[in-house]
């Protein structure tokens, strides 16, 4: 079994934590969360590799990615 860990984490208040994680795999912050003791209500990612999310988009809507967002995405 593999061992799952935070690069990151810091606790913005009781009931929220930021985590920043170098690979994601399925499920992986319910499961850190849930081996100390707790659960996952929502997630949100604001963040995937340099590509910083737009705060004004709604979950669930989208943008097309220009040059610029992709070469932050390959790092």
């Amino acid at each position: 079994n593999e061992t799952l860990a935070a690069h990151a984490a810091e606790l913005l208040s009781p009931q929220h934590l930021k985590l920043t994680l170098l690979q994601g795999k399925y499920h992986q912050v319910k499961r850190m969360v849930a081996a100390a003791g707790n659960r996952v209500e929502t997630l949100h990612r604001s963040q995937i590799g340099g590509l910083k999310l737009d705060d004004a988009l709604a979950p669930g809507q989208w943008r097309w990615l220009g040059a610029d967002d992709l070469a932050l995405l390959k790092g």
